[in-house]
């Protein structure tokens, strides 16, 4: 690395989870980090997060163990698999199995406690907030970052970590714009409730998933086929979703109402044709800036933490840093790229919505031995990347 590259911080535009982790990756790695957030305020929302076997070996990577251990205490549910809209179970997914298959813990956390517990261990003022990049300019020594209000900020290099709708990767690839991916989703915490069950129930175009977490809460979601931009029903959300999900196994509408309505969330689904590059010069992407996903595979976090770490790790033993961030591009893009298609097309079977064809997909899947869907997610979830750098 240059002497004048070390004369200037390295900036992260976006702190969601993928640019708090990058920050403490190089930070640990002994970089100067600066990361600028657009919003005002941090605000203590969202809803419930999976973290595979890969994700979990990240953060343990990072000297976060004691985090690892924190969001592991919690009972492990014993019946978990895929089921149909009433209940009736198509395959079984035990937790340990999956567990002993992936080589580590699956773990659910609370997105916002998550990116809380994230922040905590950053430098002292790491974090910016109320900057929103507008622009960049770079040359062959370093980047300009451009905020509203006329600000501008030097960095070594900038990372785009700014989510799916990246201005980052606007300036840098106008072209590439999310894709809706044709279904809509609500999320919420319910409290108070023991479910009998974990996992996803299937129906026609529709699903519901159920993810216990610590604290006696239970994470949850929905997903719809709908137009994109459909409206809002002017009932609420709530509402809405007892209506559509009526006549399902009832503990879909009882964690449904164990959940303070004005808490639902709700998004359209959507996600990026695969990139054949993420970086320009001193400028890179990471997360979903880069590769947002659909949800269908629990990869979206997970990937943006591989991120971090191989960035990080190609960095602190690189020569020059621009050359560092084609390494890091070659490294992570096809990995990432794979699961980005993989999620997709599970999503598409899915949402099938026509009934003859859901329940020929029912029917296979109960005929599917659960080894062969496990190593579906064995492949991504346990990946090591030693070999990466």
């Amino acid at each position: 690395m240059t002497t004048q590259e070390q004369d200037f911080p390295i900036l992260i535009i976006g702190a969601g989870i993928g640019g708090l982790a990058t920050a403490l990756a190089l930070q640990q790695a002994g970089f100067a980090v600066q990361i600028f957030e657009r919003t005002k305020e941090i605000r203590e929302s969202g809803s419930g997060l999976t973290l595979w076997a890969n994700a979990v070996r990240v953060l343990q990577e990072l000297g976060l163990a004691d985090l690892v251990q924190q969001l592991a205490q919690q009972p492990a549910p014993t019946r978990a698999g895929f089921y149909t809209m009433r209940g009736k179970q198509l395959v079984q997914l035990p937790p340990r199995t999956v567990e002993e298959q992936c080589g580590g813990p699956t773990i659910a956390i609370h997105r916002a406690e998550f990116q809380a517990a994230l922040r905590e261990r950053l430098a002292p003022d790491t974090l910016v907030l109320d900057k929103q990049l507008i622009d960049l300019e770079q040359d062959t020594m370093g980047v300009t970052a451009c905020f509203a209000r006329g600000e501008r900020v030097r960095g070594s290099l900038l990372i785009g970590a700014d989510g799916i709708r990246s201005q980052v990767r606007q300036l840098l690839f106008p072209q590439s714009q999310p894709r809706y991916a044709g279904y809509t989703a609500w999320r919420g915490i319910a409290t108070g409730v023991t479910p009998p069950l974990m996992g996803e129930l299937w129906g026609c175009g529709r699903r519901f998933g159920i993810v216990p977490l610590a604290k006696e809460r239970v994470y949850w979601y929905a997903t719809c086929n709908s137009p994109e931009n459909a409206a809002e029903r002017p009932e609420g959300r709530q509402k809405e979703l007892l209506d559509l999900f009526k006549g399902w196994h009832p503990v879909v509408s009882t964690l449904i109402n164990a959940t303070e309505a004005s808490t639902i969330l709700r998004n359209e689904i959507s996600d990026l044709q695969p990139l054949t590059y993420w970086s320009k010069g001193r400028v890179t992407l990471l997360g979903d800036a880069a590769h947002a996903m659909t949800p269908n595979m629990g990869q979206g976090a997970c990937q943006a933490l591989e991120d971090a770490l191989i960035l990080a790790r190609t960095l602190r033993h690189a020569h020059s840093q621009e050359n560092a961030l084609d390494m890091y591009q070659q490294k992570r893009l096809a990995r990432a790229n794979m699961v980005v298609v993989n999620s997709h097309r599970m999503g598409l079977v899915a949402q099938w919505e026509h009934p003859l064809a859901c329940w020929l997909r029912d029917s296979l899947l109960a005929l599917t031995p659960p080894q062969m869907l496990l190593k579906q997610f064995k492949s991504v979830a346990s990946y090591t990347w030693e070999s990466s750098c």
